[in-house]
């Protein structure tokens, strides 16, 4: 090979080996130029923030919800009276207040109370563990419930808010009126409207007064033993009951001899006297002598 051309060949390998490699530098330099495009994240974080908000709203509405709470309690107790003065002191102090009391005696002699109790909303579960806490008591029953009504008195809200304005347009109508049957018609329909105000009124104060103070049942029954709930407790309980139960057989046994007795007298003397009488024949038969013989 001429060695001109060697030169050549040689000279134009270097040459394209140098341009690859400023190709290479420019393609590295331009991808870490364009590397820091990772900041441009912040829009990703703006979209969190509408997140967040709409977080806000919902626990908003949770907050709002309308919540009837009920409870039912029994209670067990050795002394009724103070009892229930520790049930209506803590009550007080909660400011509640005693919608309804009813106390009865039973064929024993024990006093049963039964008691509807209102306390303000929010304070049911504290409340009722605070009475099954009370000492010498013994909680025999005790359940709670919660109504969510907000769809109803959204509705019922509504529906008052609607009728107001339909009574404020009937009483413009009514003011403009020029001819009597025009009056009649919307005097008419105003009284209407306003049976209909009331009603929904009515209902509202309801949902809202239940809504407001949480109701309980509570029954305080009086024993003469409190029965526990364990092992031994119930074998004492037992062994209490069989004791009050052979009492109770020795009781209706006396009071059978009692009440039969005069019976049991009568029958004692006619047997006497028949036996007196059976003993005075025989005495009165011995005495007459027997008949002689014929002669």
């Amino acid at each position: 090979m001429n060695p001109f051309m060697r030169i050549f060949r040689q000279t134009s390998l270097l040459l394209l080996i140098l341009l690859l490699l400023v190709l290479t530098s420019a393609c590295g330099g331009s991808s870490k130029s364009e590397a820091p495009r990772p900041a441009a994240a912040p829009p990703a974080a703006k979209t969190a923030v509408p997140a967040a908000n709409n977080g806000g709203a919902g626990q908003t509405r949770v907050e709002s919800r309308k919540l009837i709470e009920t409870a039912q309690l029994t209670l067990e107790t050795k002394d009724l009276p103070a009892t229930e003065k520790q049930v209506l002191d803590r009550l007080n102090k909660r400011q509640g207040i005693v919608s309804s009391s009813n106390i009865t005696l039973d064929g024993n002699g024990r006093r049963n109370g039964n008691y509807t109790l209102r306390i303000p909303a929010g304070q049911l579960q504290p409340f009722i563990q605070e009475l099954a806490d009370l000492p010498n008591v013994i909680v025999r029953q005790r359940s709670l419930a919660v109504q969510d009504v907000t769809e109803e008195y959204i509705d019922v809200s509504a529906r008052l808010e609607n009728l107001q304005r339909q009574e404020k347009r009937l009483r413009e109508i009514l003011a403009t009126a020029n001819t009597v049957e025009d009056i009649l018609k919307v005097e008419k329909e105003l009284s209407a409207v306003r049976t209909q105000i009331e009603s929904i009124t009515g209902r509202l104060k309801a949902l809202t007064g239940k809504i407001d103070l949480s109701t309980i049942q509570l029954r305080i029954s009086e024993v003469t033993v409190m029965t526990e709930t364990n092992f031994w407790g119930k074998l004492q309980g037992i062994l209490r009951d069989s004791w009050v139960a052979a009492g109770d057989v020795v009781l209706y046994l006396i009071a059978t001899v009692i009440v039969l007795s005069p019976l049991a007298l009568l029958t004692a003397a006619i047997w006497w006297g028949w036996r007196r009488r059976q003993k005075a024949k025989q005495a009165v038969r011995s005495s007459i002598p027997p008949p002689s013989p014929p002669q």
